[in-house]
């Protein structure tokens, strides 16, 4: 009953037009290294309508699990952005899409998105976003819809939309049944292998290949510091390496273990800020080296 109902809201919203803007999640859960989809849709998009796309990451506000109050610290990782115009009905709309990925499980609070329109400038907030290594499960009610534009087949949508909406409804029923029967309970990852699960997407995506050797190692040392960060009870995704290093010493860390890190942080800072470049085999080698310190550095873990 809940999924006829939401799928006929959206049919509804298709048929009265939208609200002047929209600023949505494609999927307001995903899990920790997959990416999340955030859209700003404008509707009568203006002549003098100017947005200018934030690159490299969004510093956000995080909720931990087990915490109630939001604390700064967290970043989302821009991959990419891209927009669109298009004309629906004689409206103008613009959309802007945002691919971001997270490395950590928290829920996420976005900063102000600022927009000039008509002279005039002004901020609107997207959606909170949850990552974790589990899916949440979707609330109830619609959020934001997606307007898409207008095709031959709108008289036909408008005659014979009853007929459409038995058919979805169908089909959803049918997808959700068969997801269902697939689902498996998923024991809670350790922090060792939740890092090294991070580390293997890093590895994957091969950014460096594709020109983005700086992207790569903004996510390599955010994964660096906050294994140590939760591994020692630090805060040190906004200490610098000199920091970083000096707070480990307090902990007594063993000073060879200790200087493998240094290197690392100090190879990052770098490409981020010295604009080094490095050659394929050495980032290979340093994703290979952090793998090793992880791995070192977690407790040993004697299966029940």
């Amino acid at each position: 009953m809940r999924i006829c109902l939401s799928i006929l809201t959206i049919c509804c919203f298709g048929m009265v037009g939208a609200q002047t803007k929209h600023v949505f999640w494609e999927h307001d859960s995903v899990r920790v290294g997959d990416k999340a989809k955030l859209t700003i849709l404008v509707k009568y998009k203006p002549s003098k309508f100017d947005y200018n796309p934030i690159s490299g990451v969004f510093i956000c506000d995080v909720i931990h699990k087990g915490e109630t109050l939001w604390k700064p610290g967290g970043e989302l990782e821009i991959t990419s952005f891209k927009d669109t115009t298009y004309t629906q009905k004689g409206v103008s709309y613009w959309k802007g899409v945002y691919e971001l990925t997270a490395w950590d499980s928290a829920k996420y609070r976005l900063p102000d998105l600022w927009m000039t329109w008509k002279d005039s400038t002004f901020s609107f907030r997207a959606p909170s976003l949850h990552v974790g290594f589990v899916k949440k499960k979707v609330k109830e009610g619609i959020d934001e819809i997606v307007i898409e534009p207008e095709t031959d087949s709108w008289r036909f949508l408008k005659d014979y939309w009853w007929l459409i909406l038995i058919v979805l409804v169908g089909i959803t029923l049918a997808i959700l049944w068969n997801r269902r029967r697939k689902i498996q309970k998923t024991e809670e990852l350790s922090l060792r292998d939740r890092t090294l699960l991070a580390i293997k997407q890093l590895k994957k995506k091969e950014e460096w290949l594709h020109g983005k050797t700086k992207s790569h190692y903004v996510s390599f040392s955010s994964i660096l510091k906050m294994y140590l960060s939760s591994r020692f009870e630090l805060n040190l995704m906004e200490r610098t390496t000199q920091e970083t290093i000096a707070l480990l010493r307090l902990k007594q860390l063993d000073f060879v273990m200790v200087k493998r890190i240094e290197i690392l942080l100090k190879e990052s800072d770098m490409v981020k800020f010295a604009k080094t470049e490095l050659d394929d085999i050495h980032i290979r080698s340093s994703l290979m080296r952090l793998e090793e310190i992880i791995t070192e550095l977690s407790p040993l873990e004697i299966p029940e």
